[in-house]
């Protein structure tokens, strides 16, 4: 039986691996977006590969919004090889990702079907950004790869809870990494460092927060040096006289919803929605209001002048049907689902308000929050018991595989 079980998996990684594989050679962009970053991502890696600090030197955060490490890392390596060869062995560091994910999902639910948890991971592989990343040599799959790599130590620590230092060091460093990668996860510090001062003794959170500062410098040395810290910290990523963050509220749980959807029409949690309902109908109800109220102060629904961003839902309800109403009506089912599913922990409500301030940009991308989304709500949402069993019943997987192959279906002819 072990041994069945062990063939499923790895006939079943080797199978998206080779389809992963086919996309590299056809040049698959179903992102849309991504091929077109990439081909601008690459004149900084040939620039970097001849001479780090006059590229350093000219590196513009208005160009491009990440910081340089992974263009001087990549860059370098280019010195060794043709940026073809390059392109080919970030996918295969990209097919770390799903394994990683599977190791997360063994720690947090380790009574579950092991089969169950593997084909979970396996969503990951139907990610049309989480794809044209690995095909493009975005940053993108580097940093979840990273994240990750921090989510798993979190949970080998016990978050926190554990006497093994090395544990919670790993995780602070890996999320540190990919902070180097793409600066705006240094958000997740915030959650883990509420954990961290919950559960670890004053002389492991000295060390932590010490360690943490040290592997920071060059980060610091380069924001304070160039003069970039304002730009990276308070410009690009809030522009108050661009961004309208109410709207932004709407587009943002309507990608909740996204992701929610799959997992959510069964018989026992409708039940569970409909008792909800009936036992917190004043707090549902403040809810309500709380998303007209946000909506009464929206005054433009021509989210993007160039007519990318907004997600699935708004490119459904406002640009093809011209309803955005219907926009409304699912970011308060968003909102009802949420506080139905969800324990009323306090890193709950940290990680929703996170993950938002994680791209407080004028315009919100699909792209910033996919796969990042179904790493989120399998590894650090904490769900009601109930919820969380169907989440991980066989009878339920199939549903969720058939929703994000039609999703990347979709994303890969509507890009072609």
């Amino acid at each position: 039986m072990i041994n069945q079980n062990n063939n499923f998996r790895n006939l079943s990684f080797l199978f998206f691996s080779i389809t992963l594989l086919i996309s590299f050679f056809i040049g698959e962009n179903s992102a849309g977006g991504t091929k077109n970053d990439y081909l601008q991502m690459s004149e900084f890696l040939l620039l970097f590969s001849q001479n780090i600090k006059e590229t350093i030197s000219i590196y513009d955060p208005k160009i491009n919004a990440h910081l340089p490490f992974f263009y001087i890392i990549f860059g370098k390596l280019l010195n060794f090889t043709s940026l073809e060869i390059l392109r080919f062995f970030y996918l295969l560091i990209s097919l770390t990702l799903p394994i990683v994910f599977y190791k997360i999902l063994k720690l947090r639910f380790k009574s579950s079907d092991k089969n169950i948890l593997f084909i979970i991971s396996l969503l990951i592989f139907l990610s049309p950004y989480f794809r044209s990343s690995a095909v493009w040599l975005t940053n993108d799959n580097l940093t979840l790869i990273l994240f990750c790599f921090s989510i798993y130590y979190f949970f080998k620590s016990n978050k926190f809870k554990s006497k093994n230092i090395n544990h919670i060091l790993q995780c602070f460093i890996y999320l540190l990494l990919s902070v180097y990668t793409r600066q705006n996860f240094i958000l997740f510090f915030f959650f883990y460092l509420y954990y961290l001062f919950s559960n670890s003794e004053l002389r492991i959170i000295f060390i932590v927060l010490v360690t943490n500062f040290l592997l920071s410098i060059p980060i610091l040395y380069y924001l304070f040096y160039y003069d970039h810290i304002s730009y990276y910290f308070v410009t690009s990523s809030f522009a108050p006289d661009k961004t309208d963050h109410l709207f932004n509220i709407i587009i943002y749980l309507n990608l909740i919803l996204f992701y929610l959807f799959p997992f959510v029409f069964t018989k026992s949690i409708l039940k569970k929605i409909i008792f909800k309902l009936k036992t917190n109908l004043k707090k549902i109800l403040l809810l309500v209001l709380f998303i007209f109220f946000v909506n009464y102060h929206i005054l433009d629904y021509s989210y993007s002048d160039h007519g990318f961003g907004g997600g699935v839902f708004y490119k459904l309800f406002v640009e093809t049907l011209n309803i955005p109403e219907l926009l409304v009506l699912f970011s308060i089912i968003s909102l009802v689902l949420l506080f139905c599913f969800l324990d009323k922990k306090v890193s709950n409500y940290i990680i929703i308000i996170l993950v938002f301030l994680l791209y407080p940009l004028p315009v919100l991308y699909h792209k910033y929050y996919d796969p990042l989304f179904v790493i989120v709500l399998f590894s650090l949402l904490s769900f009601d018991k109930d919820i969380n069993l169907n989440f991980l019943d066989k009878r339920y997987v199939v549903l969720p595989t058939i929703y994000f192959s039609s999703f990347y279906l979709f994303t890969l002819y509507y890009y072609s």
